[in-house]
Formats: C-alpha cells, sequence, structure tokens
C-alpha cells in the first residue's frame, strides 16, 4: 500500500499539473487532484487510479472542443468556466475516494461497484455536457419534454445522451479491461463491470439532469431576462434566487448524482454476486 501510496501522489502530481498548465484545472482543484489521486491508488489499486486519470483526462480534451462555442454558453448559464476548482474536483472524485478508504479497511466488491458507478456518472454526465452543448438542435427538458435553450439545467439532448451512455460504457470496459492485467488489488475481471458502469453511469447522468430541472439553484438576470447558474451574469449584473433550493448549487448536484450512480452500481454487483 505504501508504494502505491507514493506512486499514486507522484502520478496525480504530474498528472494535475499538466492538467494546470493546460488549464483544466486551478490551483485549488489540482489540489483536490492529488489528494484524489494519491488516496485512490494507494487504498484502492492501480485500477482506481487509472480510471479516475481517464475520466479527468477524457473531461479534460472534451473541454477543448468547440470551446469556442460553449464559452458562450458557458458565460450566459454555468456557475464556473472550464478550469475545475476543489469543489468540482471532489463533487466528482469524492465517492471514489471514499470507496477506496472502505475497500482499505474491509476488501469487499460493494466497495469497488459503487466507485464504478460513481465514475462512471462523472463521466457520463461531462461528457454530456461537453459534447450535448455542441448540439445543433435544441435540447428539452427532462420533466416537461419541452424544447429550451442549449446549457439549460435539467436539459437533455440525443447528442448528450449518446455521449452519456459512451462514456459510462468506456469507464466500464476500462475496469474490466484493468483488472484484467492484474491491476485491481485483488477484483478480478467480470462482466458485470461493464453492467454497472454503464446503467450506473447513466442513471446517475440522468439524476443530475432531474435534480438540474427541479429543485437545484437557479438564479435569474433581470437585465437579460434569462435564468442562470451565475451570481454575477454575463451582463456585470448580479442575479436574483429564482427557484430551487438556495444551497444545492452544481457541485452539490454532482455529488449527489455521483452517489446516485454508485448506489445503480452497488445493486448490480449485488445482484450479480
Amino acid at each position: 500500500m505504501l508504494v502505491r501510496l507514493v506512486a499514486g501522489f507522484g502520478l496525480s502530481l504530474l498528472v494535475g499539473g499538466l492538467g494546470y498548465w493546460r488549464r483544466s484545472l486551478s490551483l485549488s482543484g489540482w489540489l483536490g487532484a492529488v489528494l484524489i489521486g494519491t488516496l485512490t491508488v494507494g487504498a484502492g489499486s492501480w485500477a482506481w487510479g487509472w480510471l479516475i486519470i481517464l475520466f479527468f483526462a477524457s473531461s479534460s480534451l472534451l473541454s477543448k472542443v468547440g470551446k469556442r462555442r460553449k464559452a458562450v454558453v458557458a458565460l450566459d448559464k454555468f456557475s464556473k468556466d472550464d478550469r475545475r476548482d476543489i469543489w468540482q474536483t471532489m463533487a466528482n472524485g469524492g465517492i471514489p475516494l471514499l470507496s477506496a478508504l472502505g475497500y482499505a479497511w474491509q476488501p469487499h466488491f460493494a466497495w469497488w461497484a459503487l466507485a464504478l458507478g460513481a465514475i462512471a456518472t462523472a463521466t457520463a454526465d461531462t461528457w454530456a455536457t461537453e459534447i450535448g452543448t455542441l448540439s445543433k438542435g435544441r435540447p428539452f427538458m427532462l420533466t416537461t419534454f419541452k424544447q429550451v435553450e442549449r446549457g439549460r439545467s435539467g436539459a437533455i439532448s440525443g447528442l448528450g445522451m449518446a455521449a452519456t451512455s459512451l462514456g459510462a460504457l468506456i469507464i466500464g470496459l476500462s475496469a474490466w479491461g484493468l483488472t484484467g492485467l492484474g491491476l485491481g488489488n485483488g477484483q478480478e475481471p467480470q462482466l458485470w463491470f461493464v453492467v454497472a458502469a454503464t446503467v450506473g453511469g447513466i442513471a446517475g447522468s440522468l439524476a443530475d439532469s432531474l435534480l438540474g430541472a427541479t429543485v437545484q439553484q437557479m438564479r435569474w438576470c433581470e437585465y437579460c431576462a434569462t435564468e442562470t447558474e451565475r451570481t454575477i451574469h454575463k451582463c456585470g449584473n448580479e442575479t436574483r434566487h429564482y427557484r430551487g433550493l438556495a444551497w444545492l448549487n452544481n457541485d452539490w448536484v454532482n455529488l449527489i448524482s455521483t452517489g446516485a450512480g454508485a448506489l445503480v452500481g452497488l445493486l448490480i454487483g449485488v445482484l450479480a454476486n
């Protein structure tokens, strides 16, 4: 375990530093990445760490695709830019981190199942945002099926759902492959890994959209007459609380949705075993 801790620290320091240099992470985001990377590899396994890296690296690369088009939507709708801070890294990686610590305390497939569902959700949801925002057609609200503007919290699109499914599936296939290479710290490759990640990731991503459409904090810009997550809108004016729970920002939504995906992954793991 000590060797993995040291190696995990070095690898996460390097990968996080690259993310900081590429402006995918803020300084605090780099710190969060090092914390998560070190402990997931050390307490969990190399497979745990590589799945986290796959999530981060793929999401960072996709954030650069169509960056100018997405920047317009981000300035209008999203509370933060594409540089992830420590709260975003912990919201996406907190449950895999706790699962790894649980595995170190008491090795059991349940911890691995929780981590798979959570990492797949984080990947699926991020891919949905990064790719779905580029959709030419207008998305529709998950709760009403009415078309809305791009970037609206709770909206989904065909392209976004395809990205969701692909991201979750890739995490499942990677988990299967990594454990097959002997990097699972006792976990042998099993088909249910793919099912748990794919179904858990899709379910968690849909939970994220449902929360965004119903109870996530949303604000209103009087000057632009538009809904947004931003406290200060792109026009420079302060926004007011419009709907949803005042404390439930996007970071909390991400944490809750990864938890939902983790529970679905756990259920599939239990049924398979």
